[in-house]
């Protein structure tokens, strides 16, 4: 084959790619050119009648919670065999999340008990007390009295595992 025969047909291959190329892009028609717009939301369905869009709002949970911006030691902890005094600190930095020693963030709960005057603090996976899911009864005003002493906290996955823990704040 001749050199100007293979380049006639290298130049139609070009063009015929280049075509197909072109024909598949979309058409860009003039003032559409927003890329990405969210789809509009749809206020018809059922959710939309009540209010939260039918989900529960938040009655007394973490949510403005006077634990955020606190940091606590664990100074004393007694399971079934064994008193230790760990001097961990634990630091609550959001309304669900708190650091241990300064490490990964973890997630907390604090609720106010129903018919007590106490509230229930639930840390999870607080590795002092095994690296499990620990919740306990904790006062009232233990934030605004710095410490919580003796109190129990038990395992939620295993509730015969128990802790009892003195906390001060700092």
């Amino acid at each position: 084959m001749k050199t100007e025969t293979k380049i006639s047909l290298f130049i139609i291959s070009l063009c015929v790619v280049t075509c197909l190329f072109l024909a598949s892009c979309k058409k860009i028609t003039p003032g559409s050119y927003a890329q990405n717009e969210p789809k509009p939301e749809d206020t018809t369905t059922w959710e939309w009648k009540y209010t939260y869009k039918g989900t529960l709002p938040n009655w007394g949970g973490s949510t403005n919670n006077e634990l955020v911006g606190t940091r606590w030691v664990l100074t004393k902890v007694v399971t079934a065999f064994a008193t230790s005094y760990p001097n961990d600190t634990i630091e609550f930095v959001s309304n669900n999340q708190y650091k241990c020693n300064f490490y990964a963030l973890r997630t907390y709960t604090l609720t106010a008990g129903v018919a007590s005057t106490n509230k229930t603090l639930t840390l999870n996976y607080f590795l002092p007390f095994g690296g499990s899911h620990y919740s306990g009864e904790v006062g009232q005003y233990f934030v605004s009295d710095g410490q919580i002493n003796n109190a129990e906290f038990k395992n939620i996955q295993n509730s015969t595992a128990t802790v009892r823990a003195w906390f001060l704040k700092l």
